[in-house]
């Protein structure tokens, strides 16, 4: 059998055997994913689209779990965690991986409510918190007094 006849046989299209060969990296070895998952995707992609629809996806009570609070001279750092809103409207699609979204949320000692927040999503290779919460969010808080959200790459798990 030809590699081309085993890659279709395990449910890869041709499309992902193609781009595989101009690729050199390891990224996506195993396709983009299943055929029917992805229409599911674009299918959804129309929901979101539609602004007034889409802020009604998420509810403003949906849980979102704390489970340490470090308490610092300048802040308090809450390390938690949320359960991905797409995993409720498209099951299925995300990788176990991806489901339980962590995250940091710094919060300056003297904060009020209805104020700016920073949202950082981690760069590649970006491995945990300690960058960004270092070399942006607490700078961020001594100048401006602004909370920092940093959310984690969904393979780099946090044990």
């Amino acid at each position: 059998m030809s590699k081309d006849a085993s890659c279709w046989s395990m449910g890869v299209s041709r499309l992902d055997v193609f781009y595989r060969r101009l690729l050199l990296s390891k990224l996506f070895i195993g396709g983009w994913g299943k055929p029917e998952d992805l229409k599911r995707i674009f299918e959804f992609r129309k929901v979101i689209a539609d602004r007034k629809k889409c802020k009604d996806l998420v509810p403003k009570d949906y849980p979102v779990y704390v489970d340490k609070t470090e308490d610092n001279i300048d802040c308090q750092i809450h390390d938690g965690f949320f359960i991905s809103p797409l995993e409720h409207h498209v099951p299925g699609v995300l990788p176990s991986e991806s489901i339980k979204a962590r995250f940091q949320f710094i919060v300056p000692k003297r904060w009020q409510r209805n104020r700016p927040v920073c949202i950082h999503l981690a760069g590649t290779g970006d491995h945990f918190f300690w960058r960004r919460r270092t070399l942006m969010a607490r700078p961020m808080i001594k100048e401006t007094g602004m909370a920092s959200l940093l959310l984690e790459n969904p393979y780099y798990i946090l044990l």
